[in-house]
């Protein structure tokens, strides 16, 4: 019995190593194949997004008698997970493959499934907040550990001359089925609103685990084209050769790393800091207004889930459309181009809300969510590319981990300065032509104007910077 033990035991670790940490591309059909994978899992992970963040979070939390102003902060929680990525630093320095790690980190988005059941248990609303924000913040620590590396990962599989093209399929993929379960999920939520919400939230809670379940086995299937330890023949070397090679690497370089010495070089170099202003100027505009507007649109505006979500659907269709266009519009003419007017197309977004009230909610509503869904047909694509056409590839992966946790951790520093604003502008009862003045679309009118200021800073100090083409990335 013992020795049947130990050979399953065997067996399965090592089928865990093939799977992990031996598998290597070896033919452009590798890298095709692990692309899909990684546009199935990324289309998983951003559902998952979607169902634990906007309208759908703040019902939940709305529902346990969380205040407008706290949903907004505890949102951005995701924006402070990002802290971790920084403390761990040293270990992903050492790392030599990311498959495992993001496949582990991605399995633990499971913890966001459960938040829907929480208002199943008999227990007062304060304590099941409490659970609420720690299953939140728990399951966006092990996301923001695995982001990095997944950027990182994704990025050696693409080649720099069709990156936009290739984020923009994915992202179009993604749009279309977030778009129809967000559409889906609405309906649900509308449907069990006046019956019994809390059947909604255990729908909600299955599809974010099977949404789990595809996002784990779509990382498990990629590939990997990283190395670890290679001998005197260009082999890779495993097991024991590969724990010694470690161990003399660990010895050579324990005085040479440390998150000091990677923030100095980093911030050392003119192009990262380029590059990390317009992230920490797109995450200021963000977070001082976009927290705070589900649930402007939920209490003030008191718009439907359904209607929302079928906007949504419609002008994602658009979305769709658009973003492969836009995405070779990107590989011919720069990312940093492109992505200055789809900036300002989601700065208009947030003037069209800063404009809207309960009187024009509906119409608003459609010219926001077009504005908006022309906007995120790039932002999130070009804020990317952006960073690999400037990053050094040999520092990429710590300078994302950098980028992400620093400018996180400012974002939720702005969303608790909002929450604050938000708080004592509600306080005051603003009237501006006898028309009442709604804190949120003071918020909105900030962000627009951080984001007009950052349209021209890309203009004139980014766009005027050459970028470095890597070559070897998505090669086989």
């Amino acid at each position: 019995m013992f020795l049947n033990l130990m050979y399953v035991h065997r067996y399965l670790m090592g089928q865990v190593r093939r799977i992990y940490f031996m598998a290597l591309p070896e033919s452009k059909e590798d890298y095709k194949k692990s692309r899909i994978c990684y546009t199935t899992a990324d289309t998983a992970a951003q559902t998952i997004a979607q169902l634990v963040g906007g309208t759908f979070l703040a019902t939940l939390m709305s529902h346990t008698g969380i205040s407008d102003a706290n949903i907004g902060i505890i949102t951005s929680l995701v924006s402070l997970a990002a802290l971790s990525q920084l403390f761990l630093i040293n270990f992903f320095t050492r790392l030599k493959k990311y498959k495992f790690l993001v496949t582990v980190t991605a399995l633990q988005r499971s913890l966001f499934a459960l938040i829907y059941l929480i208002p199943l248990l008999g227990i007062s609303n304060n304590i099941k907040s409490y659970f609420i924000v720690l299953l939140y913040f728990v399951g966006q620590i092990f996301v923001q550990i695995g982001l990095p590396a997944s950027q990182d990962w994704i990025a050696s599989l693409v080649p720099g001359r069709l990156r936009g093209k290739y984020f923009s399929i994915k992202d179009s993929v993604a749009v279309f089925v977030v778009s129809s379960l967000m559409l889906i999920g609405g309906m649900i939520l509308d449907y069990y609103k006046e019956r019994n919400i809390l059947t909604g939230f255990i729908i909600i809670g299955v599809f974010i685990l099977i949404l789990t379940a595809i996002n784990v086995i779509g990382f498990s299937k990629m590939k990997e084209p990283k190395t670890s330890y290679i001998n005197e023949h260009g082999k890779e070397m495993h097991g024991r050769l590969a724990k010694r090679a470690r161990e003399i690497e660990k010895a050579e370089t324990a005085n040479h790393t440390g998150i000091l010495v990677e923030l100095k070089g980093a911030f050392c170099d003119r192009r990262f800091r380029k590059v990390f202003s317009v992230q920490c100027l797109y995450t200021l505009s963000f977070y001082i207004c976009t927290p705070f507007i589900p649930s402007y649109q939920i209490n003030e505006l008191k718009l439907s889930y359904t209607f929302m979500m079928l906007v949504s659907f419609i002008l994602n269709l658009y979305r769709i459309y658009i973003a492969p266009k836009v995405g070779r519009m990107a590989d011919r003419h720069g990312m940093a181009k492109v992505l200055r007017y789809f900036l300002l197309a989601l700065g208009l977004n947030f003037l069209i809300v800063a404009l809207t009230i309960p009187g024009n909610a509906y119409p608003l509503h459609i010219i926001g969510s077009f504005l908006s869904s022309t906007a995120w047909a790039f932002v999130g694509i070009g804020l990317f590319g952006l960073q690999l056409d400037f990053f050094k590839s040999e520092k990429r992966m710590i300078w994302l981990t950098i980028t992400s946790s620093v400018s996180g951790v400012f974002g939720f520093v702005v969303s608790i300065l909002g929450g604050a604003l938000l708080n004592t502008l509600q306080k005051m009862n603003l009237i501006f032509f006898g028309i009442q003045i709604y804190a949120q679309q003071v918020l909105s009118l900030l962000g627009f104007l951080i984001l007009l200021f950052t349209f021209f800073y890309i203009k004139y100090f980014i766009e005027t910077e050459k970028v470095d083409i890597n070559r070897k990335d998505g090669r086989a």
